[in-house]
């Protein structure tokens, strides 16, 4: 099956997202001392921010890879419901949510210098759904005719057995991410996807093909079990397929379960069978592993992950993405630029040099209108998508993003870099000064490297013509 089209296809499909909607909320602060009224450390705070948690993180990975999310659930009519309109709104999710909560479901995580999670607050929705108000959100589900169904169970209040029985009498084919201490009988559902602690409280036994088995039989539907480092295992009749963990390093695991959960859907809807969408789903859930909380793999970063496209090629957004996981795990995020037209010592010395300055080095690549503009209608002697793959292929290159303009002001305003750096006889009063206004308005650093002497692309250039003529 052509891989590239089933992506494709993604932006065709309409996935209904039911369950216990939550707003993620972290907040920051530096620990510098010890209480002397407790044994506790005392967080001087620095600022909270908020992201999709539970049914809506699935939402969002459905749609940051691409496909059509409709959420449905319930929430409070309180602050926290405010942020997280606020948030959908943003990110353009179609949803319907009831406020018959008392509370939205909120989880705070109190995070000191950046990397260690102090504690985590829990606010539940402190309401139990009366058995018949389910009716009201099938009517809106049937209203859509998606073409899935994902049920995403938290235990925090939304998914009932009736609500449950419903869903599934809509005849749809139907997902879902249980959760034991609910109770709910999930026979009926197309797939039933557990980590392996909640196998083993839903059987009762540990071992892997034993808990498989007897949620087939139970459910009578096939069964994923994600198995965190170890991979995840797919039981589909009488096949059991393991596939192996790709991550290859693990940050966070917070919300892989909501990025396989809804690969997993995008993958079935659009054609693919039960162990490509598992092989597809294990490939993001490596990458959202590796990313600070809660996170989400977009469409581009999909097909650079199956090899259609260069991995280290990002958008901006995608770069802005990483810029935040660097904030959150106290990593530093350095930025450079140029034209790359044809790579020399000169350059990879100094990009050697400007990765040793941070964890993540991410390079702006002019595209070919902007070379044009700012070397004449000559250059560049390689198109834009060249001069990419030649820069991503630098072991100290992280990130490569191609930028229209003839200065990086924007780039540097959504990235807001920890260092930037330039190379050659640039200095602080030679810079752009919008450039140099932007960086000094959130108080990043420069860095200048001298380039290598008698190395440019012009002497090239010069020296191959005056090969050409003499023949």
């Amino acid at each position: 099956m052509d891989i590239r089209k089933v992506i494709n296809d993604f932006s065709k499909k309409k996935i209904a997202v039911v369950g216990d909607v939550m707003l993620d909320s972290h907040i920051h602060g530096s620990v510098e001392r010890i209480s002397p009224e407790a044994p506790i450390a005392v967080l001087n705070f620095k600022k909270e921010e908020y992201s999709l948690g539970g049914a809506a993180n699935v939402a969002e990975n459905i749609n940051s890879l691409g496909g059509n999310a409709f959420l449905f659930g319930y929430v409070g009519q309180d602050e926290a419901k405010n942020h997280l309109m606020k948030i959908l709104q943003e990110k353009d999710i179609n949803n319907s949510l009831l406020p018959l909560f008392n509370h939205t479901i909120q989880k705070t995580r109190v995070i000191g210098n950046e990397q260690q999670q102090i504690v985590r607050i829990d606010k539940e929705s402190g309401t139990k759904i009366p058995i018949g108000d389910g009716e009201i959100l099938i009517k809106k589900i049937m209203g859509i005719d998606p073409d899935l169904i994902i049920v995403s169970d938290y235990a925090k209040g939304t998914i009932t057995q009736d609500l449950f029985s419903r869903l599934i009498g809509l005849g749809k084919r139907v997902i879902v991410d249980p959760k034991p201490k609910n109770n709910v009988d999930y026979s009926g559902a197309y797939l039933v996807t557990p980590n392996l602690n909640e196998g083993i409280r839903l059987t009762g036994v540990n071992n892997i093909d034993e808990i498989g088995k007897i949620l087939q039989k139970r459910y009578g539907s096939n069964i994923l079990l994600t198995r965190g480092k170890d991979g995840m295992t797919v039981f589909e009749r009488e096949n059991v397929i393991n596939l192996p963990t790709q991550a290859k390093e693990v940050s966070d695991v917070t919300g892989a379960g909501d990025s396989v959960i809804a690969t997993m859907g995008l993958g079935i809807v659009s054609g693919l069978d039960l162990t490509d969408s598992a092989v597809l789903a294990n490939q993001v859930a490596g990458i959202v592993v590796g990313k600070k909380g809660t996170a989400t793999v977009s469409s581009n970063e999909l097909e650079r992950l199956v090899g259609l496209e260069n991995i280290k090629i990002k958008t901006l957004e995608e770069l802005k993405a990483i810029r935040e996981d660097c904030r959150r795990g106290g990593k530093r995020f350095i930025w450079t630029n140029g034209c790359f037209d044809i790579l020399h010592p000169g350059h990879t010395d100094y990009l050697i040099k400007a990765r040793k300055l941070g964890d993540y080095l991410a390079v702006g690549l002019n595209s070919d209108t902007s070379v044009r503009q700012l070397k004449g209608d000559s250059r560049p002697i390689n198109q834009e998508m060249d001069r990419a793959e030649v820069l991503s292929a630098l072991e100290c290159v992280d990130g490569v993003v191609i930028f229209p303009e003839q200065n990086v002001s924007n780039c540097l305003r959504v990235l807001e870099p920890d260092a930037y750096v330039k190379a050659g006889d640039y200095n602080s009063s030679t810079m752009d000064q919008e450039e140099r206004g932007v960086i000094n308005s959130y108080g990043g650093a420069f860095k200048f490297i001298p380039i290598v002497k008698n190395t440019s692309t012009t002497k090239i250039i010069e020296k191959l013509k005056r090969y050409s003529e003499k023949g």
